[in-house]
């Protein structure tokens, strides 16, 4: 690897399993200067290829784990993800955790 070698894009692996099994209390979707609520009461899944986020016993968020970015917010209390949704569109998703034990 040189110096000016590209780095490739995206979280780390590990670190994206590490939110497999994180309660949510709510789920929120970035839009410019808006924020949607996607969902309430739910739970991340990371599986080989994919994070899908499931509130209320639905789908909310799925993206494939490459190129994704995932960030922990500076509270602690929750994960901000950017990615690309199956159908190719960019989309920005904060998940807030639950305050109950995990």
């Amino acid at each position: 690897m040189g110096l000016f070698s590209k780095k490739p894009k995206g979280t780390p692996r590990a670190q994206l399993e590490a939110l497999h099994g994180k309660r949510l209390s709510y789920v929120v979707e970035r839009n410019g200067g808006e924020e949607l609520v996607l969902g309430r009461n739910g739970g991340i899944s990371v599986s080989d290829s994919e994070l899908v986020i499931v509130c209320n016993g639905s789908e909310v968020f799925r993206c494939r784990l490459e190129g994704c970015i995932a960030a922990e917010l500076m509270s602690r209390n929750g994960v901000d993800i950017k990615a690309c949704d199956p159908k190719g569109a960019q989309r920005h998703v904060v998940a807030y955790y639950s305050n109950l034990r995990q």
